[in-house]
């Protein structure tokens, strides 16, 4: 493009971006585009090692007091955490909301803070949740997506207290990882959603697997991150035939002057069957 594109991608917990977009985020990011990162919420009673690990397990867990300190102290450890996954992925902004997960729902304070971080950044692209995933109203995820898009309409207009003009975004989407899995709940049934757009990330899979690795406290390093990394994306990849691949669901339908073909499907195009195969074998390098 003419000009270095403006990302955004937002996570309802600290591990979502990069585990559903963090090779594409290596990829824009090393082109030169400007990436950022927002987590929605503080996450730590999302897989952690100390609150959701071993209070599941405690006989009790502590009084009120210290308990909430504890999530303090473990949201900042997260916080960290993330920041050192960006350092790996070539991203410097990361802006943390804070948010309380045990009951997260699209409020009106939560869409105005983001619709005025979307007017001050003016993304012209955004990465986050399927709005429906996992039946909707009660899956954290789809909260996310749904605060997302209520932010996006209401970026595009005025708010008083807020000096930044009204900022449109040109295109969402959604991870299909959540939007549209392997169907195994009824709530999968409907809707029909598929990937639409498939980004190869295998020249960039093995820094989406360090910034796996960086996320200790969630448990997603080491053995974890490679499992996912070979079933997810490896299953996203065979569907676009790369080794490796993140897919995503667009939000709306694109404007072009002539008929769009990638560069990658050209080429593809052109392979046999046993180049095609041998070039999507590839498989990460564990040790």
């Amino acid at each position: 493009m003419a000009e270095p594109l403006r990302l955004l991608s937002i996570g309802a917990h600290p591990a979502d971006i990069f585990d559903q977009s963090g090779g594409t985020m290596a990829h824009h990011a090393s082109r030169g585009d400007w990436v950022g990162c927002v987590v929605l919420t503080h996450g730590a009673r999302v897989h952690d090692t100390v609150i959701s690990e071993q209070m599941f397990h405690a006989k009790q867990v502590p009084e009120a007091d210290e308990l909430a300190k504890m999530m303090r102290e473990r949201s900042d450890v997260k916080a960290e955490e993330v920041r050192a996954a960006c350092r790996v992925l070539g991203v410097e902004d990361v802006y943390f909301f804070g948010a309380d997960d045990a009951v997260l729902l699209p409020d009106e304070a939560t869409v105005r803070r983001l619709a005025r971080l979307l007017r001050e950044l003016k993304p012209e692209i955004i990465l986050t949740h399927f709005p429906e995933e996992g039946g909707g109203l009660w899956n954290p995820h789809a909260v996310t997506g749904q605060v997302v898009m209520l932010a996006v309409g209401f970026a595009g207009a005025v708010d008083p207290g807020d000096r930044n003009p009204p900022h449109r975004v040109a295109q969402v989407f959604y991870w299909g990882q959540g939007g549209a899995s392997i169907p195994n709940t009824v709530w999968d049934a409907r809707g029909g959603y598929y990937n639409d757009v498939f980004v190869d990330i295998t020249d960039v899979v093995d820094k989406k697997l360090a910034s796996l690795d960086a996320l200790v406290s969630q448990g997603y390093g080491g053995t974890y991150a490679r499992k996912r990394i070979e079933t997810s994306d490896g299953a996203f990849g065979s569907a676009c035939r790369a080794a490796y691949a993140e897919g995503f669901i667009r939000w709306k339908g694109e404007r072009h002057y002539y008929l769009p073909l990638s560069d990658f499907d050209r080429a593809l195009a052109r392979e046999s069957d046993h180049e095609m195969m041998a070039r999507y074998s590839y498989k990460i390098k564990t040790e």
